[in-house]
C-alpha cells in the first residue's frame, strides 16, 4: 500500500492505479475476444466453402471423379483472382483437383484428421489461412483443402461486428465487477486506521480510561482529531483518579470523627437521645463506607486468572447478614445448587455486590418474611424479597448513584445498587430486575461461568 499521510491522496492515487490497470487489461481482453471471434468466423466460412465445393463433386460410373463448379465459383477460386484456393485430396495424399498446377495439394503436411484442421502457411509474401475439411462422397472420405489470403479480410468486418458485440458483455462485466472489488479493497486499506480507532473508541469507558486511540499511520486529516481526543482522555482519566482519591480520602478522614462522636453519644446519660444519635452516626458511617466501596469499584479490574466460587460467596453473605435479618424479624434462605459454581472474578468484590443486594432486600421486605437467595449452575444468582417491588419506570434509575426513589422506608444514600451494578459489569456480567408474581422485587445477577475440570 502507498504510504501517504492524507486519506484523500491515498484514495485518489490508489484508485488511479486501479483504473490504469483496468485500462490496460480491458483493451487486451477486447482484442483477444475480437481476434478469437474473427478466427472463428474465418474457420466457419472455410468449412462452409468446403461443404459447398463437396456439393459439386461426383463419382462417374468409370470410378473417375468429376467436379463441375458453376462459373461464379470457378472465378472465385481462379488463379487470376488470387484470393481463394482449394484442393481435393485423397487419404493417400493424391490431389484429385487443385487450383495449383499439376494438381498439387495446398498443404503437404495435412494429417487427414477425421475433424476439420486449420493451417497458416506462408508462401512468399502471402499470408494464408487454410482449412482441411473431411467429407464423404460416394462412400469415400476426401479432404477438401481451402485457403484464403489474409490480405482480403475486409469482407468479414460486418460479420465480426455482428458476432462480436453479443460476446463482449461477459468480458466487460467481470472486469467492471473486479474493479468494484478492487475499489472496496482500496477503501478498506485506506480507512483501516480509522476503523481500528473507531473499534477501540467503543471500549473506552469509566472502567477503561487507560485506553488511547492509535496515532500511528493515521491520515493527516484525522490526526489532529485523534490527538485532541487522546488529550481529552488524559484529562478525563486524571479527573476520575482525583475524584476517586478525594472520595476515599474524605471517607477515611471522616471515620475518626464519627468514631469519637459515637463514643461521646454512648456516654450520654439521656439514653433516648443517645440512641437517636447513635442511629444517625451508624447511618453516616454506612454512607462513608459506601463512598469508599464505590471509589474502589471504579478502579476495580478483574484479571484473567481471577476465579471465585459464587455458591460459597452467597452462603457466606447469608451467614454474615443473618443476625441483622433476625434482629428485624426476617429470614434469609439459600437454595439452588450446593456444588461449587466457579466464575471469573474477585471473591471480595462479588461478596460485596451480593451483600449489597441482600441488604437492600432485607431493608425492603416486610416483617416476618424471607429474603431468598437462589444459585444456579450457570453462574446466575437471584435475590428476591417480599417488599413493594420496583415500578417499571424506575428499573434503570435505581442503579444510578445517589438515586433514591419512593420504595418507602430507605434512608440510605442511594449507592448500594450503583456499587452492585459497577462490580457486576466489571466481571463481564449483567443485572436484571423485575417484580415477583405476587409481590416483591427480584434481582438476577448473571455472571459468565468457568468450566472446572475434575480435580481442580
Amino acid at each position: 500500500m502507498i504510504l501517504l499521510s492524507s486519506i484523500r491522496d491515498r484514495l485518489i492515487v490508489l484508485h488511479l492505479i486501479a483504473v490504469l490497470a483496468v485500462c490496460v487489461a480491458l483493451p487486451l481482453a477486447l482484442y483477444w475476444r475480437v481476434d478469437a471471434t474473427a478466427r472463428a468466423l474465418h474457420e466457419r466460412a472455410l468449412r462452409e466453402q468446403a461443404e459447398q465445393i463437396a456439393g459439386y463433386l461426383h463419382r462417374l460410373p468409370d470410378k473417375r471423379w468429376s467436379l463441375d463448379l458453376p462459373e461464379q465459383l470457378r472465378q472465385l477460386y481462379s488463379v487470376s483472382y488470387d484470393r481463394y484456393g482449394f484442393a481435393i485430396v485423397r487419404r493417400s495424399g493424391e490431389a484429385l483437383f487443385s487450383t495449383y498446377q499439376h494438381d498439387q495439394p495446398l498443404f503437404g503436411n495435412d494429417p487427414h484428421s477425421n475433424r476439420p484442421s486449420y493451417f497458416e502457411p506462408n508462401e512468399g509474401q502471402a499470408r494464408l489461412f487454410g482449412a482441411s475439411v473431411p467429407v464423404t462422397v460416394a462412400g469415400e472420405t476426401l479432404w477438401i483443402q481451402i485457403s484464403q489470403d489474409q490480405a482480403h479480410r475486409d469482407v468479414l468486418i460486418d460479420d465480426i461486428v455482428a458476432e462480436f458485440l453479443p460476446h463482449t458483455a461477459w468480458v466487460i462485466i467481470p472486469i467492471l465487477l473486479a474493479l468494484v472489488c478492487v475499489d472496496l479493497m482500496i477503501f478498506g486499506q485506506a480507512l483501516q486506521p480509522l476503523m481500528r480507532a473507531s473499534a477501540l473508541a467503543q471500549l473506552i469507558g469509566p472502567t477503561r480510561t487507560d485506553l488511547r486511540l492509535p496515532e500511528g499511520r493515521m491520515p493527516r486529516e484525522a490526526a489532529p482529531l485523534v490527538r485532541a481526543i487522546n488529550e481529552a482522555l488524559d484529562r478525563l482519566e486524571r479527573g476520575f483518579i482525583t475524584q476517586r482519591e478525594f472520595l476515599a480520602d474524605a471517607a477515611h478522614e471522616l471515620r475518626t470523627p464519627l468514631a469519637i462522636l459515637r463514643a461521646e453519644a454512648e456516654s450520654l446519660h439521656n439514653r433516648e437521645a443517645a440512641s437517636a444519635l447513635i442511629a444517625d452516626i451508624e447511618g453516616m458511617t454506612r454512607i462513608i463506607n459506601q463512598l469508599i466501596d464505590i471509589a474502589e469499584s471504579d478502579s476495580l479490574t478483574v484479571k484473567e486468572d481471577d476465579r471465585a466460587d459464587i455458591q460459597a460467596i452467597c452462603t457466606d453473605v447469608a451467614a454474615f447478614l443473618a443476625p441483622i435479618a433476625v434482629a428485624q424479624g426476617k429470614c434469609i434462605a439459600v437454595s439452588g445448587v450446593t456444588e461449587p459454581v466457579c466464575v471469573h472474578g474477585k471473591s471480595s468484590a462479588l461478596f460485596q455486590a451480593i451483600r449489597n443486594l441482600v441488604e437492600n432486600a432485607i431493608t425492603y421486605t416486610a416483617p416476618a418474611t424471607t429474603v431468598e437467595i437462589v444459585i444456579d449452575a450457570d453462574g446466575t444468582v437471584v435475590v428476591s424479597d417480599e417488599g413493594p417491588g420496583v415500578s417499571p419506570d424506575q428499573r434503570e434509575a435505581i442503579f444510578q448513584r445517589f438515586w433514591r426513589g419512593d420504595r418507602g422506608r430507605a434512608n440510605g444514600a442511594g449507592l448500594g445498587l450503583a456499587i452492585v451494578s459497577r462490580i457486576v459489569k466489571a466481571h463481564g456480567g449483567h443485572i436484571e430486575v423485575r417484580n415477583a408474581r405476587t409481590n416483591g422485587a427480584v434481582f438476577a445477577v448473571r455472571l459468565p461461568p468457568i468450566a472446572v475440570a475434575p480435580g481442580d
